[in-house]
């Protein structure tokens, strides 16, 4: 079994989530054999970060959900447009982390990628979900607005030198 590079807890409903985080650095890493249930994506538009806003939730990155038949880059580029009518110019893995509820029940896998962005037009309207509206925001101010803690440090550490 492979170690996690980070291990972190946070509070979820009531539960103690585990958080085991991996870095990956290569696409040819990624791991083929996971279920992948999400993908999260630290864009760069303009050097500048895109956190996506909700009516009911808190701030967080674009994405969402793996729809069943699509690979991560399907997934990850169809939620990129949906959630900011941005295009994927180009993209890198960051890492994955897999969550867990106590005694490892409810495993769920989520993967990061660093992408180079493109505005395609202005947003209007998410169609696949509940987004709002996005801002911008420097990198060094990410984890202000997610909250991801030691992950979201470790994510903001990793895309660095992507950004001028």
């Amino acid at each position: 079994m492979i170690e996690p590079d980070l291990l972190d807890y946070f509070d979820y409903e009531g539960d103690l989530i585990t958080v085991k985080w991996f870095d990956i650095h290569e696409k040819s890493k990624i791991p083929a054999d996971i279920k992948w249930e999400q993908i999260y994506v630290i864009g760069n538009y303009d050097n500048k970060v895109p956190i996506v806003m909700y009516d009911d939730k808190n701030d967080n990155l674009p994405g969402g959900h793996v729809e069943l038949g699509e690979s991560l880059e399907e997934a990850m580029r169809r939620e990129i447009k949906e959630e900011l009518n941005m295009d994927v110019i180009s993209w890198v893995p960051i890492g994955y982390q897999r969550l867990s509820r106590p005694n490892d029940t409810e495993v769920a896998y989520q993967f990061r990628v660093y992408a180079k962005l493109n505005k395609i037009g202005i947003f209007t309207k998410d169609i696949g979900g509940s987004v709002i509206g996005h801002k911008l925001v420097e990198l060094d101010k990410v984890n202000d607005h997610i909250k991801y803690g030691n992950v979201g440090n470790r994510i903001i550490s990793k895309v660095k030198q992507y950004f001028i």
